[in-house]
């Protein structure tokens, strides 16, 4: 058996919430249903690669509790075929996430992060992980505790693998203070509101790019919702179409873990050959079809991910810079 890829990330429990209108401040409002599914940005993106991949070509680095949610986000993610052997375990609750979706498929994300913190970067010294990290081709950094990104990312890096860093929270932290770990990353995906975070610009167009010149060859990729996303490498930024739900026929539901399957997505791509446009448009098919879906985890299996492609019948890649 050989590891395609090892992913790094918080593991949830998901409470969600659909209201048709988010309350105001002070306001009560009637809540429609409520689901109870595995989440988590690091778990999420790991099924969404192995829906991809195959059962047994994607291991989680991750922490859980000592509870019920453990033994069911276990189950879980076995059965998507995780591989779960770097999962390491606390004397503390698993983590959870409260979140609120509106009848546009807009949310509000409240995370209860517990075990998440408790990952600790000496497991990333033990015989195990040395050996998923010598087999894997690809590496994904998303959202564990900084000094696990730091140190696996630089592993990685020195073992010759692609790196893809999504940093999530940590893009608060400016360009200044993660430079030393973009350093040793190949590609960095965020989301508009995090390009603006880490490159100090509010135009994500000119954020992208500049991000972009910051290493030779690091690939940036900013997702933007409908809009597809722009894909900046050496200052040249490229703008990558996703589809039209509503043109198929399809309605948002919610957006939760959308940008979850496109990381998911777009590194099973880059393991299969895929050059970095068509890995990226690819993505994007993956997280429009996940926002037809109630769960967090409705990223789509490799055939209903081709099924989908089929319906676009020309991609046009525009050269914005």
């Amino acid at each position: 058996m050989t590891i395609s890829h090892i992913v790094t990330g918080v593991i949830n429990w998901d409470k969600t919430i659909f209201v048709k209108r988010f309350p105001k401040e002070g306001e009560e409002v009637n809540v429609e249903r409520v689901i109870d599914i595995p989440g988590g940005k690091g778990a999420n993106v790991a099924v969404a690669s192995s829906r991809i991949l195959g059962r047994d070509k994607v291991a989680l680095f991750g922490a859980l509790g000592s509870d019920f949610i453990a033994d069911k986000q276990l189950e879980v993610l076995r059965n998507e075929g995780i591989l779960t052997d770097l999962i390491q375990f606390a004397r503390v609750p698993s983590g959870q996430a409260y979140i609120i979706v509106d009848s546009e498929g807009r949310n509000a994300v409240m995370t209860f992060r517990q075990a998440n913190d408790i990952l600790n970067d000496r497991t990333l010294e033990s015989k195990n992980m040395l050996t998923n990290i010598g087999e894997a081709p690809l590496v994904t950094v998303v959202d564990p505790p900084i000094e696990v990104a730091k140190k696996l990312i630089v592993m990685s890096a020195a073992n010759q693998k692609i790196v893809v860093w999504a940093p999530g929270l940590l893009s608060s932290s400016g360009i200044e203070n993660i430079m030393d770990i973009i350093d040793n990353v190949n590609f960095l995906i965020l989301n508009e509101s995090e390009c603006s975070l880490i490159s100090g610009i509010c135009d994500s167009l000119s954020g992208c790019n500049r991000l972009s010149l910051k290493k030779n060859n690091l690939g940036v990729i900013v997702t933007r919702g409908e809009k597809g996303c722009i894909f900046g490498n050496n200052g040249d930024v490229i703008s990558v179409p996703t589809a039209d739900l509503v043109e198929r026929g399809l309605r948002k539901v919610n957006t939760v873990g959308a940008g979850d399957a496109f990381i998911g997505t777009f590194c099973a791509m880059k393991i299969l050959g895929k050059d970095d446009l068509e890995s990226i448009f690819l993505a994007n098919l993956s997280g429009a079809l996940k926002v037809t879906k109630e769960e967090t985890r409705g990223s789509p299996t490799i055939d209903e991910l081709i099924e989908f492609r089929k319906s676009v019948k020309k991609v046009e890649y525009r050269k914005l810079l």
